[in-house]
């Protein structure tokens, strides 16, 4: 008798032993809470299921959870994912604004101003509070942080109120439905003065 080499078991077939005995435990267990004389069964359908089903079942969840680790896995690895994924949910005016130097900022502050896009204009403002407030390593810039974190943060400087009025003015561009007028620039300009004056 020729002898070769045979699977004892595989996973389609475990899964259908365990369904077929978590039904047997819900039978008897049925059979023991019903009434002794009432055919508890009879009109219940037939619920096996051919055995390549549950095997199906299992390939294909097990592919589904391979190709959202593979997703996942190129996101995190691709060069640049993080960036791109701050970039285009950030509100700052150009993918490049953490890079900007305070005199870039300022310039663009300008730039805004003579356009007459003065909610722009205050928004360049506030990011070169904030690089100014890196670069002097007086607060940390970290793009998680929010509005409300940098204010706690700034309570702790000398004169807080200039960065105050940056900070509340930014709070109202991103979340308020008014325009920024001429004079609310003025006010953010005399602000970052008070800042950048030694």
């Amino acid at each position: 008798m020729p002898t070769g080499s045979f699977a004892k078991t595989n996973v389609g077939w475990q899964i259908h032993q365990l369904s077929q005995r978590l039904g047997e435990w819900v039978e008897l267990k049925l059979k023991t809470l019903a009434p002794k004389n009432i055919p508890l069964f009879d009109w219940l359908p037939n619920w096996s299921i051919a055995p390549w089903v549950p095997q199906a079942i299992f390939w294909s969840v097990l592919g589904l959870l391979l190709i959202w680790l593979g997703l996942q896995a190129v996101q995190l690895l691709s060069p640049g994912a993080t960036w791109r994924r701050r970039s285009s949910t950030s509100s700052d005016p150009s993918p490049t604004a953490k890079e900007l130097a305070v005199a870039a900022w300022l310039r663009k502050a300008q730039e805004f101003q003579r356009q007459g896009n003065y909610g722009e204009a205050c928004r360049a403002l506030y990011m070169a509070m904030l690089q100014r407030l890196h670069e002097t390593k007086s607060v940390a810039h970290q793009s998680s942080r929010t509005d409300g974190e940098y204010l706690q943060l700034v309570q702790d400087l000398p004169q807080p109120a200039p960065y105050e009025t940056l900070i509340a003015t930014h709070e109202q561009l991103c979340f308020g439905n008014t325009l920024i007028s001429a004079e609310t620039f003025q006010q953010c300009q005399r602000a970052y003065g008070e800042i950048d004056a030694p």
